[in-house]
């Protein structure tokens, strides 16, 4: 669970700029991409998720593959 915490962390640390401009749609942040925030590969929301720019769900994607 401390590591799903670090994963949400992370994506609103390196993406803060992104989230106070374009991602304010996210409210709440990169837990929103999530079900009921719990960051794992089968938790993503998809329809969410495919709205972030490129660049974010490929670093989304190496965050999951090393969970």
């Amino acid at each position: 669970m401390g590591n799903n915490n670090n994963i949400i962390e992370n994506l609103d640390s390196k993406y803060h700029g992104y989230l106070e401009d374009e991602g304010k749609w996210l409210n709440d942040g990169f837990k929103n991409i999530f079900i009921d925030g719990e960051p794992s590969k089968a938790n993503l929301k998809t329809s969410v998720y495919l709205m972030l720019p490129q660049e974010i769900r490929e670093y989304v994607d190496q965050l999951l593959l090393n969970d």
